[in-house]
This record gives C-alpha cells, structure tokens and sequence, in this order.
C-alpha cells in the first residue's frame, strides 16, 4: 500500500523549516536515495523486479543521470537567460527615463505587459478567481512596490548600482525566512550576510566617490528590494501549484501599473516630452522582453527551485549590468567597483547553501 506523501518541509536548506507549497525541483542524489525504486507499491507480476546491475546501492541509474542532466541544464539557461533580460532591463529604464517620467516608463511597461498576458489567458481568469486577490499583492511588491521605486531611484542611481543592490535580494530572503521560523541563522549564512553587506558598502561607496549616485538613490533602492525580496519570500504562498505563470505574470503587472500611472498622472508627468521611435523601442523591449519574458523566467526558476535557490542567480544580474552599462552608457568601471562583485556572488552562494 502506497503511503500518504506529507506537505513539503522547507525555505532555506538545511537552516529553517517550515512548509511550504512544493515546487518541482531538479532531482539531487540525496533525493534519488530517498524515491522509491521502479515499482514500488505494486504487484510483482504487475511489475517484475529488474535483472541486478553493477551499480552500488542508492546511485541513479543510466536514464536517470541523462533526465537530471538535462533537467539542471535547462535550469541554469534559464537563470542565465533571466539574469541578462533584467540587467538588460536596468539599462534600457535608465535610457527610456531620459525621455519620460518613472511612473509613466514603469507603469505603461507593465500596463502593457499586463493587458497581452491577461488577454492571451483570459480563459483561466475564471478558475484562478480565487487567486486574483493574492496575485494583486505580489503585484503590489513585485511591480509598484519593486519596478516602481526602483524606477523613481535609477535618475540618482548608476545602472551597476541598481543592479548590485537588487543582488541583496537574497541576503534579506535569508533573514526573512529565519525571523518567520525563530530558527538559528547558520555560521555560513552568517558569513554570506556579511559578505553581501561589505560588497554592496564597498560598490556604494565607489559610486559616490565618483559622483554618479546619491544617498537619496540608495536609500530608494534599498526600498525597492526589501519590496522585492518580500516578495519573493512571499510567492510560494500568493502564486499556488497549478497557477498560470502566464496569467500570473500579467495580473501582476497590470494590478501594479495602475498605483504608479494613478501616481504620474496627479503630477501632470502623463504625457512624456521626448515621445518619438526612439523612447516607442526601449518601451517595447522593457514590456516584451524584461516584464513579459523577465517576469515568467523568474516565476518558473522559484516554482521550479524554491526563492531561495532562485535568488542564487541574484549574482549575474550586476556582472552583466556593470558590463552593459559601460559599454552603453559609458559609466565607469573602477578597479573597487569590479572587486564590490566577488563578495556580493559569494553572499548569494553561502546564503542559499545547503
């Protein structure tokens, strides 16, 4: 007789636990030794017993090692490809902010995300009534409450900078899931707090040597990512098993552009000064390619992984954006600002280690 599974029991590996809807996740070897072995639960003439192989007890079995290869391959193409399309993004909103205001950048992006998402998957609206209220407060976070402030701060905030400080994400993941479940933070978590705080001190610091961000930016920044990390600390809960990510994605983004374009439009900002094809493309690749694409990628990497593995890829974002920003908009790359990225990549490894 088949056993009753339990609810999933996790949030950071090895540091806290408290359950959590389930996600699937690339299969470790530790879980391959745990799973039940081909046929288990059924009748032997059912289901004959395999002829004996030479592999020790508890390791895959040929097919198995191809399927999880493939699995952690499309995994990692997936951070990868998200990573690029949100550094992508910070530099693209720092261009687009020339010719108009945050709020009208940030919300007709995601007004117009929103408006495709929810229309191609109008037919799941029905069944995901129940949804809608949790999906509008991870909009909430996520888009007002992250795109939106972080919008409102890039003016006062190089693109590196911006994307270095959304690459804290993970550390206040971290501290979130220990204060939620009074557990004891681990001495190598610890540590990868540490070296996030000193990684992103030292890349601030830089920067305002060198003129090109305020403490005003900063602290707007930091605003936005504590929004951020809240949310994503919060979407195993908001976004459920068997959810659209599609529809998901869209409700988000429309229910948070209406506060931001509520917003721009009680400053008289509604209508932008440099409207042209110019300001018409950036608009486009920031409502296709960062909102629309971005957004999906990121949700499939928490469902997929959990928040705390997905905010591993929290790392690349800076490396690509530093790189991109200095190409693209000649901003400076000193020798502290490239060195602030090691501590801030190795925060984010130690932080959501097992």
């Amino acid at each position: 007789m088949k056993s009753k599974s339990t609810p999933p029991v996790s949030a950071v590996p090895g540091m806290v636990r408290h359950r959590v809807p389930s996600y699937p996740q690339p299969m470790t070897m530790d879980d391959r030794n745990d799973a039940p072995h081909p046929g288990a639960g059924t009748s032997a003439a059912a289901s004959p017993r395999p002829p004996a192989t030479a592999t020790t007890p508890g390791s895959p079995t040929p097919a198995a090692r191809p399927t999880t290869a493939v699995t952690t391959l499309l995994t990692l193409a997936t951070a990868v490809l998200w990573a690029l399309l949100w550094a992508l993004a910070f530099i693209t909103t720092k261009l687009a902010l020339e010719d108009a205001s945050p709020g009208w950048v940030v919300g007709v992006r995601c007004l117009a995300a929103g408006a495709v998402l929810v229309s191609l998957r109008a037919r799941h609206l029905p069944a995901a009534r129940r949804e809608l209220g949790r999906l509008t407060l991870a909009g909430l976070l996520t888009t007002t409450g992250y795109l939106g402030v972080i919008g409102f701060a890039l003016p006062h905030l190089s693109a590196g900078m911006a994307a270095v400080l959304s690459s804290g994400t993970p550390l206040l993941v971290v501290t979130l899931t220990v204060l939620s479940s009074r557990s004891r933070l681990r001495p190598v978590h610890a540590a990868g707090l540490v070296l996030g705080v000193v990684g992103i001190v030292m890349s601030a610091v830089d920067r305002l040597n060198l003129g090109v961000v305020t403490v005003g930016g900063i602290v707007l920044g930091c605003c936005a990512v504590c929004c951020l990390a809240l949310g994503t600390f919060l979407t195993p809960y908001l976004i459920r098993p068997g959810t659209d990510l599609f529809l998901a994605t869209g409700w988000q983004s429309l229910t948070g552009a209406v506060p931001l374009l509520l917003i721009t439009a009680c400053t008289g900002d509604l209508v932008p000064d440099g409207m042209g094809p110019r300001l018409v493309g950036l608009m486009l690749y920031l409502a296709l390619g960062a909102s629309i694409l971005g957004m999906t990628l990121w949700l499939l990497l928490i469902r997929r992984v959990g928040p705390s593995r997905a905010s591993i890829a929290q790392f690349m974002p800076p490396l690509f954006s530093i790189a991109l920003a200095a190409a693209l908009l000649g901003e400076p790359v000193t020798p502290l600002e490239a060195l602030a990225v090691v501590p801030v990549a190795l925060s984010t490894v130690l932080t959501t280690r097992r």
